[in-house]
């Protein structure tokens, strides 16, 4: 098997005997008041300190949650609760993840807020259309893995708005590349995105920054996220975020290296395409997006997997909607954008296997475009 499906979810740590995480456990509830609850929170303390280092924020800010979906709604929906007395107008690029569009548009049918979903270039030269305004934006898009220059971004634009909230989608970008909090209010991050367990997260929040809780219940994570804390969860989390935070700089060297060889296959095939919308603020190695013309995209993901190289066609999260495909709504046409096929990379991948890809990726390629007739 040839994973490159990591930006949907990356392979567990724990599972692999190499980075021996499962040396912890505590079955306690970290709320109990006796000797090994108190052990279990003092652990889960611990822990949030070391996201807080990894982030330089205080561990206060730190929330704890069930991953970045979670995160995100609890950040836009949050804020538009805590803020409902205002006019608040909500900024997001049209192909943000879903879980940073469906919550802005349930805003808005709620009547807690308008929704625009545009480009972040355009964001400047709108008018203020309320007291308030929420601008959303990802660390790395989950498509085409450009790289968005967010603190600056935000610095720029608070100028500007003074009473602007930033939330910044740190799904892909987080323990990948280096965070900046600077000017960011809210910052959401994932374990399964970067080989911790699914079903594990946290949302960082300005101390500036007011939301309220989607659900209550024993008051846990300052009442923002009340519910027993995954302790063994987060636990692993931290200490994978330590490794992958340390060995950032290694890790990237590895995956360019096999996002090259990904990338000469159009040396070596026609009409092939790499899709990126930005060239000028850098790219992620970790995602690589092209497009095979003559080829739909679904049907080379189910061909290549069953020659076990695993891809996709973007986010897991919009694979069963019927949807235009965020790269249309970047502005690529149409039939390129049915042709693309995203490979997502790790650093538990190696160079061996991506040679190995790269044969199969050419001929399967090649036997699909034969029955076409087109190419």
């Amino acid at each position: 098997m040839i994973y490159y499906d990591n930006a949907a979810s990356t392979v567990h740590m724990g599972s692999d005997p190499q980075y021996p995480v499962y040396d912890f456990f505590s079955q306690a509830n970290p709320s109990s008041p006796h000797m090994i609850g108190i052990e279990s929170e003092r652990t889960l303390n611990n822990t949030r300190k070391n996201f807080s280092k990894i982030l330089n924020c205080p561990p206060d800010e730190v929330i704890f949650t069930s991953g970045g979906t979670e995160s995100n709604n609890l950040a836009i929906i949050g804020f538009a609760l805590a803020n409902r007395r205002k006019d608040i107008t909500f900024y997001a690029e049209p192909w943000a993840h879903p879980s940073v569009i469906e919550p802005m548009k349930y805003i808005q049918a709620q009547g807690l807020g308008k929704a625009i979903f545009t480009p972040l270039e355009k964001m400047h030269i709108l008018p203020a259309a309320g007291e308030f305004i929420f601008i959303s934006m990802s660390q790395v898009c989950h498509e085409t893995g450009h790289i968005n220059v967010y603190s600056d971004t935000a610095a720029d634009i608070k100028k500007t708005f003074p009473n602007v909230c930033f939330h910044l989608d740190g799904a892909q970008g987080f323990c990948k590349h280096k965070t900046n909090l600077t000017n960011i209010d809210l910052y959401a991050f994932s374990a399964h995105k970067c080989h911790g367990g699914q079903g594990v997260g946290g949302l960082v929040v300005d101390k500036k920054t007011k939301i309220s809780p989607l659900m209550f219940g024993g008051g846990q994570e300052k009442g923002l996220r009340p519910g027993t804390e995954n302790v063994k969860g987060l636990y692993d989390f931290a200490r994978i975020a330590e490794i992958m935070d340390g060995g950032m700089n290694k890790m990237a060297e590895l995956v360019t290296s096999i996002y090259a060889i990904i990338l000469s296959i159009k040396d070596e095939l026609p009409d092939i395409y790499v899709n990126k919308r930005d060239e000028s603020h850098g790219h992620s190695p970790y995602i690589l997006n092209m497009s095979f013309m003559g080829i739909n995209g679904e049907t080379l993901v189910h061909a290549l997997s069953e020659r076990g190289v695993y891809a996709s066609m973007g986010a897991a999260c919009n694979s069963r909607k019927k949807i235009k495909p965020p790269l249309e709504l970047m502005g690529f046409e149409h039939e390129r954008a049915k042709s693309a096929v995203r490979f997502s990379f790790s650093f538990m991948n190696s160079e061996k296997e991506a040679y190995e890809a790269k044969a199969i990726i050419i001929d399967t390629v090649k036997a699909l475009r034969q029955m076409t007739r087109r190419w």
